[in-house]
């Protein structure tokens, strides 16, 4: 099975878009690299706080994350998702379509991932991934159990890592920050055209540097 391994970068802006609209659902695309069968989630770009449905919005948004994703040398190879209900870890009937839809679109849609945020393991004293991964079987989402258990994974399962043991302890620094008044969405892109919601490299210096 493939093996995923999650970026700071990539995790750090799942985690402070959910910080910067704790009262809302929020959702977005997960940027990927694949090499010698191993897919490596680089980056996060911020759809939406205000809608989570299959709305033109979001096909306009998709495109423009391919094309950027292009220029990199990646692809969309993922999505993820935070329910304003912190109790809601799994993948909900829109969050499966639109899932599905960037997987129909994707070069990678047979390692496509999508993570649910899991905002109870988001504290300061959790220390591990607030992210529960869903894989496409059989034309379902399923869970992955034990995701992130190292040893104690199920054989013949994909397996998850972050690419340090610095990833989530960063990720608290950031959030104690407030660093998520630098990450903006394509809804906030939408009201002001300045805003980037793609990129962002003033927040991923930021994020570089915790």
């Amino acid at each position: 099975m493939t093996e995923y391994t999650i970026s700071l970068q990539a995790y750090a802006k799942a985690v402070l878009h959910c910080a910067k609209y704790p009262w809302a659902t929020v959702h977005g695309l997960l940027l990927a690299e694949k090499k010698d069968g191993k897919v490596r989630l680089v980056d996060a770009i911020p759809l939406a706080h205000n809608w989570t449905q299959l709305t033109p919005m979001f096909d306009v948004a998709l495109q423009q994350a391919q094309v950027y994703a292009k220029t990199k040398g990646w692809s969309v190879g993922g999505y993820y998702v935070a329910y304003e209900d912190a109790e809601a870890t799994q993948l909900s009937a829109s969050g499966a379509l639109l899932a599905r839809t960037v997987a129909a679109t994707s070069a990678s849609s047979d390692d496509m991932i999508a993570f649910v945020v899991d905002a109870k393991k988001l504290g300061p004293e959790s220390t591990r991934p607030g992210l529960v991964p869903f894989l496409s079987v059989d034309s379902q989402w399923k869970e992955q159990p034990a995701a992130f258990a190292g040893s104690g994974k199920t054989k013949g399962a994909a397996t998850f890592t972050l690419e340090n043991n610095r990833v989530v302890d960063s990720t608290h620094k950031l959030v104690a920050a407030r660093t998520e008044v630098a990450i903006h969405d394509f809804d906030e892109h939408l009201d002001d055209v300045s805003l980037d919601w793609l990129q962002n490299n003033a927040l991923n210096e930021l994020i570089r540097t915790a």
